[in-house]
């Protein structure tokens, strides 16, 4: 069965560039990335190939978002409800469903959203893309210090608006958060968990800030871990 891992690629500060999927296909490994970011991320493996005997190709296959179990798929392994993934030649099907569901669901992805946050407030602690265990990697120092001893007062939370907003997010007059992506009633926002549960604006509008199925209570409390 085909298994994919998620994980983050960090600067030197410990702050996302972006984030990928691996996944195995016989012989090969697979990383998806940003579709912008593919020629840098090319670049970049190759420097770090360190003389070892590996191809390094780009590829513009596409992306088959499904909840089917078909040959040579695997499940998100950042949360199983965002279902399946098959890369193919035929572009990028169901596309826009895909977004609106993972908004729905409260996952962030691709450098527009995640690019310069620690991996903390993109949530990649509960979504299976930080490992304590690995070691020598670049934006590891910070990354270890923050699970440790780190405070975290924010994270990437979804939302429900009557409208498409994009801004600050408000409580009363002091900014609380800042809105990072938004679809059709839904969105996500960089977000003060100690704002959480209070009413809300962006540019005027209200939104309902809420707690996805897949995070614990215990996220939503901003204290020592």
């Amino acid at each position: 069965m085909l298994v994919g891992i998620a994980a983050f690629l960090l600067n030197l500060k410990g702050r996302i560039v972006d984030d990928v999927l691996v996944s195995r296909d016989n012989g090969d490994i697979l990383v998806e990335c940003t579709a912008s970011n593919r020629k840098s991320l090319k670049e970049m493996l190759i420097k770090y190939r360190m003389r070892k005997n590996v191809d390094i190709v780009e590829s513009h296959a596409g992306v088959l978002f499904t909840t089917d179990e078909l040959p040579n798929s695997f499940v998100d392994p950042r949360c199983p409800s965002l279902g399946r993934r098959l890369y193919g030649e035929n572009g990028d099907e169901g596309i826009s469903e895909y977004h609106e569901k993972r908004r729905l669901l409260g996952i962030a992805e691709g450098c527009e959203e995640l690019g310069g946050l620690l991996p903390f407030h993109a949530n990649g602690d509960l979504l299976n893309m930080v490992s304590l265990e690995k070691g020598c990697y670049i934006g590891q120092e910070l990354t270890a210090r923050t699970a440790h001893t780190g405070v975290i007062r924010r994270r990437i939370l979804p939302f429900k608006c009557e409208k498409a907003v994009k801004g600050t997010v408000m409580l009363e007059d002091k900014k609380v958060g800042e809105v990072i992506s938004c679809g059709n009633g839904h969105g996500l926002a960089l977000m003060v968990l100690s704002a959480f549960g209070q009413p809300l604006k962006v540019d005027g509008s209200p939104i309902v800030v809420y707690k996805p199925s897949w995070m614990p209570d215990s996220a939503l409390k901003p204290k020592e871990r």
